[in-house]
């Protein structure tokens, strides 16, 4: 399947999660209209504006309209829907992805393009749920919300089982074996991390006064150290790493050091603190190799990357949320 989009921000963006559900994404363009695609992709609002530019030179539809992303106004897609149905241009879908190959789609369940959609999907191991457009809208936005929850649980969870000598892994492992519960409890991509945040800096404040820590590497996205206050970083040398090895844009700021390679990054650090895994390989490095690459291995790890066992064995101290009770001790 093939999708014009607005702009190469929009393939920059969507570009590589679509392409695994088999939807190829091509800027609108004269010569792209010429060698044709199924409809369009939408995800902002103002993007609704190319469907009325298109509709004399596309010719007969339906085209596909698909709505996808968590930029897309409430409702707005029903509203699409609306504002097509009668004139038969184009076949409105909103589109929502889950982890573990899930995915909703909303609109006509025996529309032409949604029942393509479905097939599509499912020849990428994708299984799906039809539903109404305004209950995608509904879900994107409660979804958040519970696992924010969810996470605020479990961290409270974690400061039970410090004051009680017991692992929160297990804990958390025992509670989701009843499926209503599950096994997944740390929200990677959370809006707000205020409450990871303040954990990380009660820790790192701890093995400050025990250690002598003179070089500390945040390892994250930055929107989470932004929601951090640095005082207690001061007069340490603070590597930054965002978990992606690419070049650094130019203009970018940020108030520490920000490396392309978690090599260079961790060299000669102290302490490695740990603020979110998403998009990152940390989970996947050998800990031999962390580990003699730093020069004190002190880890704080609000992710839980490692099994507790294998990082104790290898690191001076391990920290994670719930986990070596009095590690600083």
């Amino acid at each position: 399947m093939k999708l014009w989009v607005i702009s190469e921000e929009v393939v920059a963006r969507f570009g590589n999660e679509l392409g695994a559900c088999g939807i190829e994404l091509v800027v609108c363009s004269t010569d792209a209209i010429q060698e044709g695609a199924n409809g369009f992709l939408l995800t902002k609002e103002s993007d609704g504006k190319l469907l009325q530019e298109r509709v004399q030179q596309l010719g007969t539809g339906p085209w596909l309209a698909l709505v996808y992303g968590s930029d897309v106004p409430y409702d707005w897609a029903d509203t699409l829907h609306t504002q097509y149905e009668h004139t038969g241009e184009y076949e409105v879908i909103r589109m929502a992805l889950f982890t573990h190959e899930r995915a909703l789609l909303g609109g006509e369940p025996d529309g032409r393009w949604m029942r393509f959609l479905c097939r599509q999907l499912a020849r990428y191991s994708l299984v799906t749920m039809v539903c109404g457009m305004r209950e995608v809208d509904e879900a994107l936005r409660q979804l958040p919300r519970y696992l924010a929850w969810k996470e605020q649980f479990y961290i409270e969870l974690g400061a039970s089982c410090d004051e009680k000598g017991i692992s929160l892994l297990q804990v958390s492992r025992a509670l989701g074996m009843d499926k209503r519960i599950g096994h997944g409890w740390l929200y990677p991509s959370r809006q707000d991390s205020s409450l990871i945040v303040r954990w990380l800096v009660k820790e790192c404040r701890l093995v400050l006064q025990k250690a002598n820590i003179q070089r500390i590497v945040l390892w994250g996205e930055d929107s989470l150290w932004e929601q951090m206050s640095s005082d207690w970083l001061a007069g340490k040398d603070v590597a930054m790493y965002t978990g992606e090895d690419k070049p650094i844009p130019n203009k970018r700021m940020t108030r520490w050091t920000l490396y392309d390679s978690w090599q260079d990054a961790i060299k000669d650090a102290d302490l490695l603190v740990i603020g979110n895994a998403a998009g990152t390989t940390i989970a996947e490095l050998p800990l031999s190799e962390l580990v003699s690459r730093m020069r004190h291995s002190y880890v704080i790890d609000a992710a839980a990357c490692f099994p507790v066992q294998e990082a104790q064995s290898y690191f001076q101290a391990y920290r994670a949320i719930g986990e070596n009770t009095n590690v600083w001790e």
